[in-house]
């Protein structure tokens, strides 16, 4: 029993304590080179890159993601809908905290390795591949999580109306499209006037499954020159910008699946009670 308290017990590496005084609160920190703005160490050693980073950051974090929300009552697959958003909602937003400090932490110590050539040379490679990798990595795997989870959502609620239908997934997961694009049309098709997409809304799904196919597939996070053409349309941004999967890119793709995921569950709930009505 001792041996595993050991193993589990919390390590008091870093000691923040808030001190509140003329209704401010300061942060106070005891680590020994660490990289936040409460902490400068005038004399820290030569060669020594070993830092902790101190960030805030809400341990319990119970707010809603802004994007979608169930109704009082509602479908499993959309609660599920919503919890999965949530979650990379408060995942992707509390990666972003570390990652800018991280950043800022690995920048001052590329600095401090200017007078030393060889260090430079060697920090400075790794620095740049990080800073490029990490960016894109943290980005594209949220982008991947947010289309998942919009698929899945369009899946379950083809897979439920198909059994009304007396029909299996598998008759309508069409071999010439996208199962993604089949579970769309017919949605479509079985809630006629009262669910559709929009030009803009098909045309930006398939562009994000464009980009998600490429990343995944090819590791590739290019995006074409056509398909930035269409983003531009979309969101009527400045022509001639330059388009990468970033904040603002997963931003407005929340944004947009969380809304067509609304008029998901509004429409379902119409024909649902239609249905059951017969």
């Amino acid at each position: 029993m001792e041996f595993f308290k050991r193993i589990f017990a919390k390590k008091k590496d870093q000691e923040v304590v808030k001190i509140e005084g003329n209704n401010e609160k300061k942060i106070q920190c005891n680590s020994e080179n660490c990289g936040c703005k409460s902490c400068e160490h005038k004399e820290e050693k030569s060669g020594d890159y070993l830092k902790n980073i101190c960030i805030q950051i809400e341990t319990i974090p119970c707010e809603p993601n802004p994007y979608f929300v169930v109704n009082d009552e509602s479908a499993k697959f959309f609660e599920e809908f919503e919890i999965r958003m949530t979650t990379i909602y408060r995942m992707y937003s509390i990666n972003s905290i570390f990652l800018k400090e991280y950043q800022k932490v690995s920048r001052e110590s590329l600095t401090s390795t200017r007078d030393n050539e060889k260090e430079f040379s060697k920090y400075s490679k790794c620095y740049f591949i990080n800073n490029n990798a990490f960016k894109e990595i943290h980005h594209m795997s949220n982008l991947l999580n947010i289309f998942m989870i919009f698929e899945v959502l369009l899946k379950n609620i083809t897979k439920d109306i198909a059994y009304d239908k007396h029909l299996d997934l598998e008759e309508i997961q069409n071999k010439n499209m996208s199962y993604l694009n089949s579970y769309i049309l017919f949605l479509e098709e079985a809630m006629k006037n009262r669910f559709s997409l929009d030009e803009n809304e098909r045309n930006f799904i398939g562009i994000v499954r464009k980009i998600r196919n490429d990343y995944l597939h090819d590791y590739m996070t290019e995006i074409p020159e056509s398909i930035e053409k269409e983003i531009v349309k979309i969101f009527n941004l400045r022509t001639g910008k330059r388009i990468t999967v970033d904040e603002y890119f997963i931003e407005n793709t929340c944004k947009i699946f969380g809304e067509i995921a609304k008029r998901l569950e509004s429409s379902y709930w119409e024909y649902k009670n239609k249905f059951l009505e017969k």
